[in-house]
């Protein structure tokens, strides 16, 4: 039954990624190159050091109950051998996923070259008295709110581990799945609706100085200003909807679905990360609305689609078994 999630994955990578390219026309990156081959390994980079940590801390725990008696020696094979692995399709999977995201490059081509007009005036005239208590408070820690932004991707894979190593193929696949979703549906309203984030508005009100967040925006910046070539991960100055607070709110519900105690942890860090990209200048709070909305909508569409095709592929096999001859 593994199969057929794979099936949905593939489709709907391959079916978004052609339309990223027919879109970027003659600005569209090569299909397959370095760069694309870089946001796989870097996902799979996250997803091995995200199970590294959880088969650490699962030895750890269960150190206890392989002593030896006879010399007080851990028994390391059978410790080993006791831990939940991950199988291979769920390298595959991530691989799938990353060439997805990669591709969404494409899309930011064309918000680099076709924003000309901005529309951060209305986000700031809204939102500015959020922003001025926001930055006169004793919270304003640029490098705390800086870790917590950079962390989001690991706690993310952390789920995903969760759910390779327990054998939830298929919701590892559903949630990817609706990740890749995201990354689309956010590129095409950030090309409808172009805003850069307060960070790039109101600069002269962000001291970012000694965070990475610092070196992301000049980057971003000369990308922007066609300095820089895309290499697949530069998003351009994109605000609206916040897929940083998607991905965060979709870590929430994947986990939450699966091990509902994991809700005391997650809920807290994704309001946290929310406030990093407010604090940090990233994004403004509708932003944040709108990232809950398309990785909501992303998600119901990737279950939805996945369920019709395990259905489809369900029936189809107890056709052919209810269709066999006795002696077949």
């Amino acid at each position: 039954m593994m199969q057929a999630p794979l099936v949905s994955l593939l489709a709907v990578t391959g079916l978004l990624s052609l339309a990223a390219r027919l879109t970027a026309g003659p600005l569209a990156l090569p299909a397959f190159g370095l760069s694309v081959i870089a946001v796989q390994l870097g996902l799979l980079m996250f997803f091995g050091i995200a199970l590294s940590l959880q088969l650490a801390t699962d030895s750890i725990r269960l150190a206890p109950r392989f002593v030896r008696a006879d010399d007080g020696h851990v028994d390391i094979r059978s410790l080993v051998r006791s831990l939940d692995k991950p199988c291979g399709k769920s390298i595959l999977i991530v691989l799938i996923a990353g060439y997805g995201i990669a591709a969404t490059a494409n899309l930011a081509e064309v918000y680099r070259v076709s924003s000309s007009r901005w529309h951060d005036h209305l986000l700031w005239n809204l939102e500015e008295p959020i922003f001025t208590a926001l930055l006169a408070s004793s919270f304003n820690s640029p490098r705390f709110w800086d870790a917590v932004y950079q962390a989001l991707w690991l706690v993310l894979f952390m789920g995903l581990g969760g759910l390779a190593r327990t054998g939830r193929l298929r919701q590892m696949v559903e949630a990817l799945c609706a990740v890749v979703i995201a990354f689309h549906l956010t590129r095409y309203i950030a090309i409808a609706f172009p805003t850069a984030g307060p960070v790039f508005h109101r600069p002269e009100l962000f001291d970012l100085a000694g965070t990475g967040s610092a070196a992301f925006v000049e980057l971003l910046r000369d990308y922007m200003a066609g300095r820089v070539s895309q290499n697949s991960l530069l998003p351009g100055t994109q605000a609206l909807p916040s897929l940083h607070v998607g991905l965060a709110w979709c870590a929430v519900l994947v986990m939450a679905r699966e091990w509902k105690w994991t809700l005391w942890l997650t809920l807290p860090w994704f309001v946290l990360n929310w406030l990093a990209t407010m604090f940090l200048g990233w994004h403004y709070f509708v932003d944040g609305i709108g990232g809950i909305f398309v990785m909501s909508t992303a998600l119901w569409t990737s279950r939805r689609l996945i369920s019709y095709v395990c259905d489809r592929a369900s029936r189809r096999q107890l056709e052919r078994r209810s269709g066999a001859g006795p002696f077949e």
